[in-house]
């Protein structure tokens, strides 16, 4: 493949990545609340407590009661992976929607809502909660991932192999300012990325990126010790760079190779996956041994494209196989992690992404064996046509390793499978008709089909067993048809059902159809407030 053909590969992956429409991803689950969703409470409560799958920070958090009117709220404060919203004193009777958004471990934006209701439900209420990210906050998002990557391990990573491979003299231009650019262009993308960051994480448009409200949120996710991380990585490598005595070059070099280990196992889903003693260690090994091959193709390239760099070559193709090891077998681990199940690769976003970055990997794999079985003793022994291809083939495996890069900055928009295995909160609602009543529990989930519980009870509320029990959900809005499901018996006098396609939050229109005998049937409907995937 030509490298116009790898970069219009990367362009179109990226470009319908990004303008393909959906809401925005979260990487943290709410697994419970109190009080509960759809709950219809008796007094209101003093404070409302969201319970997530991993610690998350606060953001905005706004209350809307039954008169429609937003209200900001204050002194909102987490513990891990718990948040406490303290309340009104003077919440109205009716249904109230609290709108919530925090910042997971990893990063990420979540926002949902929380619908209760104080002596009776007042209806009306949408709790939708899902926005499309605005094209140019993503479109930011994206291409700081890329830069930083970029800036992180083919900058630091190609100083590093420079200054301990001795490729030779270093020229003013050439290499050393290949080098600056990509440092500079990681530093520059670091703060990118901060107030891209800011922005998702508040829900805003890139019209808003002056606010200083955006530029703390940015500071406030995980990517702000990131940037605190990377940024001075990439200056301490920009001073062994121009460093003129070696080994002040050399302890510069060092010092700046711990920057990409440490800023990227800072945030990510990776990173912040449990159990956290083992894997930001293993992000930390991942990247570096990232840096140390993707940085030596550079200067490789560089130094054989100028008739040199035999010595370093030698260096390289000693190390690599040690390299490459540790790489894969971080990388599996991270994975096995990520995926959870096998069949993840080909069912989740998350996993196609992975997929075409296993493919990309494959291809760098079958030119770097090319490299080393075919090319490399040749060159070592003074081939200048054996040079040529060398630098040739090192020069597609650099454009697939930013294919790779692209791909991986994908990941910032798709959830990964082990957090839509998180099961969402599970919802109540009681149905209440002349004839008959029910206690129904729908529990929704990200991947698979919702769940349903359904516990008949007679017009006295004593349970009992009806001949047959039909389920029908449909948005409250309208624009769907009903979704019907005939439920089973259970061993414990409940009725059960599952409901595929489930994945939409808001208020739904959930009826009952009760056979009492052959010639009665009780008909039980109301409304029930189901949490955004």
């Amino acid at each position: 493949m030509s490298l116009r053909g790898l970069f219009l590969c990367l362009a179109l992956i990226i470009l319908a990545a990004l303008v393909a429409p959906r809401g925005a991803s979260a990487h943290a689950a709410l697994v419970a609340s109190e009080p509960a969703t759809g709950a219809v409470l008796d007094k209101a409560p003093s404070a409302a407590t969201l319970s997530f799958s991993e610690p998350v920070a606060p953001l905005v958090f706004r209350l809307l009661g039954p008169d429609g009117k937003p209200a900001d709220l204050a002194g909102v404060t987490a513990a891990g992976s718990r948040v406490t919203v303290p309340l009104p004193s003077d919440l109205a009777r009716g249904t109230h929607v609290l709108s919530w958004r925090v910042v997971s471990e990893d990063g990420h934006p979540v926002g949902g809502t929380l619908v209760f209701s104080i002596g009776a439900a007042s209806g009306g209420v949408n709790a939708t909660s899902a926005t499309d990210r605005d094209p140019v906050v993503a479109a930011g998002l994206w291409l700081a991932k890329l830069g930083l990557y970029a800036g992180l391990l083919l900058g630091i990573g190609g100083v590093f192999f420079r200054s301990f491979a001795v490729v030779g003299p270093l020229s003013p231009g050439g290499l050393r300012r290949a080098l600056a650019a990509l440092l500079v262009a990681g530093m520059v993308a670091a703060f990118v990325g901060l107030a891209a960051q800011g922005l998702d994480a508040l829900g805003l448009p890139a019209s808003r990126l002056a606010s200083a409200s955006v530029w703390q949120a940015g500071f406030s996710t995980s990517f702000g010790r990131t940037t605190i991380l990377a940024v001075p990585a990439c200056a301490v490598a920009m001073a062994a760079l121009f460093a003129r005595r070696r080994t002040f070059r050399r302890i510069l070099a060092a010092l700046a190779m711990l920057g990409p280990g440490l800023a990227l196992a800072a945030t990510g889903h990776a990173a912040a996956a449990e159990p956290q003693i083992l894997m930001r260690p293993l992000v930390f090994l991942h990247v570096s041994a990232i840096a140390v091959w993707a940085g030596a193709l550079l200067p490789l390239a560089v130094a054989l494209g100028e008739g040199g760099g035999r010595a370093a070559l030698a260096r390289f193709s000693m190390a690599a196989p040690a390299v490459f090891a540790l790489l894969f077998a971080s990388g599996a681990a991270i994975a096995v992690v990520q995926l959870g199940a096998v069949d993840a690769l080909w069912t989740t976003e998350y996993g196609r992404i992975l997929a075409a970055k296993l493919a990309a990997v494959a291809l760098v794999l079958a030119i770097a064996a090319h490299n080393r079985f075919a090319l490399t003793a040749p060159v070592l022994r003074g081939d200048g046509r054996a040079a040529r291809r060398l630098v040739g083939s090192i020069v597609a495996e650099i454009a697939l390793v930013l294919l790779i890069f692209g791909l991986a900055a994908l990941w910032r928009f798709t959830p990964p499978p082990r957090a839509l295995d998180v099961a969402l909160p599970a919802v109540e609602v009681h149905l209440h008709g002349e004839k008959a009543m029910a206690e129904v529990v729908v529990t929704p989930h990200r991947r698979r089909d919702a769940t349903v519980e359904i516990e008949p009870l007679d017009a006295d509320g004593v349970p009992f067993r009806p001949l047959e029990v039909t389920l029908a959900l449909a948005p409250a809005g309208g624009g769907m048809e009903p979704i019907r499901v005939v439920a089973t018996p259970g061993a414990d006098g409940r009725w059960l059902a599952t409901i595929p396609g489930l994945a939409v939050g808001g208020v739904w229109t959930i009826r009952l159809d009760l056979l009492v005998s052959d010639f009665d049937k009780a008909q039980l409907q109301g409304e029930i407030a189901l949490p955004t995937p």
